[in-house]
């Protein structure tokens, strides 16, 4: 450029310049800011507005995009977080299905012990009838060891015997 050109933006005096307001040209701004009407405004003016309006915008387009990246980060440590959650949930349906079974399987265990032990018992008194029974003489004798012996064969096949 050489000094004989004629620049349009510069004031045209130092004094000039001191007259005209210089609004801030960063950060947004709210429309109310900026004039309605540009037709008394110097040309400088309407330069510097329009730097004011750009930078506003650019500022304004930035927060969008900060806004747009926080928002889907956000989305994405929510979906991550509710997988996570419905992860735990699935595993705790298993867990809790494991020891519905478990304790149905404990059940039916403490139900065979149940058994096993009133059989032992039932076995118990037939020998101890049995023994008793020996000891008698006679065909009533016989005919009680033969009873006793087809409870126990009962019993061991897997019926139920009371005290006879």
């Amino acid at each position: 450029m050489n000094p004989t050109e004629v620049v349009d933006d510069l004031p045209a005096s130092p004094d000039s310049a001191l007259l005209v307001p210089t609004p801030e040209c960063k950060g947004i701004r709210a429309t109310s800011d900026f004039p309605r009407d540009l037709s008394g405004l110097s040309p400088e003016q309407i330069a510097h507005t329009y730097s004011a309006l750009r930078n506003s915008h650019a500022s304004l387009a930035r927060a969008r995009g900060q806004l747009q990246r926080r928002s889907r980060e956000l989305r994405e440590a929510r979906d991550r977080f509710l997988a996570t959650l419905h992860g735990y949930e699935e595993r705790l349906v298993a867990i809790g299905k494991e020891k519905a079974e478990a304790l149905s399987l404990a059940q039916e265990l403490h139900q065979e012990l149940e058994l096993f032990e009133g059989k032992q018992q039932a076995l118990d008194r037939l020998l101890t009838d049995l023994e008793e029974a020996k000891e008698q003489a006679g065909f009533w004798s016989i005919l009680r060891i033969t009873e006793l012996i087809a409870k126990m064969r009962a019993l061991l096949r897997g019926g139920a015997s009371s005290r006879g």
